[in-house]
């Protein structure tokens, strides 16, 4: 007994010094992280524990949640025998009635990650470990190849907007026939005048002047910010529960994006309609998102609610796309350095490296987990991690975070 006890204590013993041993190397690589443009003072880190595995629950409260997406996974394939990833472990959580960004550049996979909702990728291979929309689970829908099913998640459940209203209208049929197709299942309505009334007095409430008109009008006739405003009427129409607006005014000229982009508000407030809403311009997600998702080469790779992303950036790229936003009394533009990465060809480490005035050494051989920075705040950077360097954001970037902490505290 005496021996067996004895053995028993040395097993434990070598245990502990194996896991000694590999914390103390992985504490010496990260030690010898170089690099230049590392000075001064770090932001503060609040936790600095990696989350490798987070439960996202804590950007949302169960009662409250509506969209529940987790570890999402979208590749295409290319050639025989091999697959890209393009979206790699994405994780979205919306409440309702909520307004949520999404933003990066072009390529980043905001727009690929949110049509898998909907299935409107074509030849995407999609996997997640949850994909939920209120009480409805949508994961089976990912193995069926049964078009019909998804038929009573679009537009129904899931309405989209796109880039350009002239995908979404046809410009043979009058708006009026469009827009009573849209809501041709609904049997909430007894006969078709109904249904009109219904429509034309939405035409009004988004702002269509002479709604009766332009109900019987071909799209050649109005407006690209009309047809805009038709096509997120005829999306509404349906009262789903959540909306994709997917760089909805992009195609528009700056002078009505405003107004159309107000009418992102006016939903979620008069409709109750969760908002899911598409941008590479950091500035207009600002306006009225409530919480908002950084992507970079299909990784989420910083998340907090508005007031802190704008006031409390913890990502280089974030710092980067801020940086961008322009200002009038500017003589130049503030480019990002660098293109964004060939997805078919990612390098080892994180993507973002080349680009990243701040890169690391560490950063061309590993990309960073998720760290906590606050409640419901996360960055994936090695900059959070304790052991590595302190860093000086650029002046110009700090006299930016100040007017915006005018703006948003």
């Amino acid at each position: 007994m005496v021996n067996q006890e004895q053995n028993k204590d040395q097993v434990s013993q070598t245990k502990v010094k194996k896991e000694t041993t590999k914390l103390a190397g992985l504490k010496q690589k990260l030690n010898k992280i170089t690099q230049v443009n590392l000075k001064s003072e770090a932001p503060q880190v609040v936790s600095s524990e990696p989350q490798d595995n987070l439960n996202w629950k804590d950007a949302t409260t169960k009662s409250n949640l509506l969209l529940d997406v987790q570890d999402l996974w979208i590749s295409f394939k290319k050639g025989r025998n091999r697959l890209i990833n393009i979206i790699r472990g994405v994780d979205i959580s919306v409440d309702k009635a909520q307004i949520v960004g999404l933003v990066g550049e072009s390529g980043s996979g905001k727009s690929v990650s949110s049509k898998s909702l909907l299935n409107i990728n074509e030849g995407a291979i999609v996997s997640a470990k949850k994909m939920s929309l209120a009480k409805l689970d949508m994961l089976p829908l990912l193995k069926t190849k049964k078009d019909s099913q998804w038929s009573k998640i679009r537009g129904h459940q899931i309405g989209y907007i796109p880039q350009d209203p002239l995908t979404s209208l046809n410009p043979t049929r009058k708006i009026g026939k469009q827009l009573l197709d849209a809501i041709k299942h609904d049997k909430s309505f007894k006969t078709k005048k109904e249904k009109i009334d219904y429509l034309i007095n939405l035409l009004k409430s988004f702002g269509i002047r002479d709604a009766e008109k332009r109900f019987y009008s071909y799209p050649h006739a109005l407006s690209g910010g009309q047809k805009q405003r038709i096509v997120i009427a005829m999306v509404v129409a349906m009262k789903p529960k959540l909306i994709i607006a997917d760089e909805p005014t992009t195609a528009l000229d700056p002078t009505v994006q405003a107004s159309v982009l107000a009418l992102f508000e006016q939903i979620r407030k008069d409709y109750n309609i969760s908002i899911i809403f598409i941008s590479h311009n950091i500035s207009v997600v600002a306006k009225f998102c409530d919480y908002i998702y950084v992507m970079y080469a299909g990784r989420i790779v910083e998340k907090a609610p508005k007031n802190v992303l704008f006031t409390n950036p913890r990502h280089p790229y974030t710092w980067a796309l801020l940086q961008s936003i322009p200002e009038d009394k500017e003589k130049s533009l503030y480019n990002i350095k660098g293109t964004p990465p060939d997805m078919a060809n990612l390098h080892v480490g994180d993507p973002f490296a080349p680009r990243n005035d701040y890169a690391m050494a560490i950063d061309f051989k590993k990309e960073a987990p998720l760290f906590k920075v606050a409640s419901k705040h996360y960055a994936a950077t090695w900059l959070l991690h304790p052991d590595a360097p302190q860093v000086d954001i650029p002046e110009k970037l700090k006299e930016r975070l100040e007017v915006l902490k005018k703006v948003f505290q």
